[in-house]
């Protein structure tokens, strides 16, 4: 492989960031937009969108490195920040609630990935009933009423800025992808991941516990999924049962566009980073192009087939090879 093909493998997505920023940069000048991208109401809108849905998308990247799904996560994203807002308005002190909801989200992961790791049903089987599960509860206990708060804290993490422009959320969101990387790529626990979703049989000829790193995964994945709902919290300050109806459409694609492979085995928090930049740049140019929100709907579903398309095609090229 040259140079040049290994450079555009290895960094291909961000370089389609820089090529996208640099042709929004001059949308208005050429009258394609009303709006300036490289604007600082822009730039903070674009960077406070990313961290709710990057973080549950990071927790899927876990459960896609071992070759499985889980579309419950929007559901718990719901369940927890309806709980984690509730005990805020009940008068609960901030930290109480925030852990609390953390182990809810585990609790829920690792209810959907016991299931899953222990008995190999259906992934999708399984997490679209506790989606529903999960979104029941959740309307249940909220009584179909949106749970809206002021809490000062999160006013006061919202209100946090770096240079004016960056939002503490985004930075928070960056430290938690390198954290994430660290464990992926550094540690036993993170290689036998890659084992386990690179070819499940030879991890269990290696002796290494493979329903045990499935089950972490999804509790993984519930765990990130209530610090999104959390993060979520510190833009829209109310919860309901119906919070992240879209979290699928919208967090599968950041996974698989940043590198992470469908099959497993292959990818990456820093991916899945890269991943979510990309995909949030290209939903801030359609509303930039004034792109119904029916149309962007469209749009994000045959972004998602055609990845998924492409990621097929990849892998059974692969094979071939």
């Amino acid at each position: 492989m040259t140079i040049g093909k290994r450079i555009f493998k290895d960094y291909r997505i961000p370089m389609l960031i820089v090529l996208l920023i640099v042709f929004l940069s001059f949308t208005r000048d050429l009258g394609l937009t009303r709006s300036a991208f490289l604007t600082k109401n822009n730039a903070f809108a674009l960077l406070d969108s990313i961290p709710g849905y990057g973080i549950a998308a990071i927790g899927f990247t876990f459960v896609m490195l071992t070759g499985q799904l889980d579309i419950s996560f929007g559901s718990v994203m719901a369940l927890t920040s309806c709980v984690f807002m509730m005990m805020l308005k009940s008068g609960v002190p901030f930290i109480p609630a925030f852990l609390t909801a953390l182990l809810l989200g585990c609790l829920c992961g690792a209810f959907t990935g016991f299931f899953i790791a222990s008995y190999r049903l259906s992934p999708f089987i399984v997490s679209m009933t506790m989606q529903l599960v999960y979104k029941g509860i959740a309307l249940t206990i909220t009584n179909s009423t949106p749970v809206a708060l002021a809490d000062p804290t999160l006013k006061a993490i919202s209100r946090l800025r770096l240079g004016g422009i960056v939002p503490i959320t985004f930075l928070l969101f960056i430290v938690f992808a390198l954290i994430a990387e660290f464990i992926l790529r550094r540690t036993q626990y993170g290689r036998n991941m890659f084992l386990v979703g690179g070819n499940i049989n030879v991890a269990d000829n290696l002796g290494i516990h493979v329903r045990g790193y499935i089950w972490s995964g999804f509790i993984v994945n519930g765990f990130c999924a209530a610090l999104a709902g959390v993060f979520m919290m510190t833009r829209m300050f109310s919860a309901s049962g119906n919070l992240a109806l879209d979290g699928p459409l919208n967090v599968i694609p950041m996974v698989i566009v940043g590198g992470t492979a469908m099959s497993g085995g292959k990818g990456g928090a820093i991916c899945t980073l890269f991943g979510a930049l990309l995909m949030n740049i290209i939903y801030n140019g359609m509303t930039m192009f004034s792109i119904p929100a029916t149309i962007q709907e469209l749009v994000k579903g045959m972004i998602l087939l055609i990845i998924i398309v492409s990621d097929k095609y990849m892998e059974h090229r692969h094979e071939k090879i």
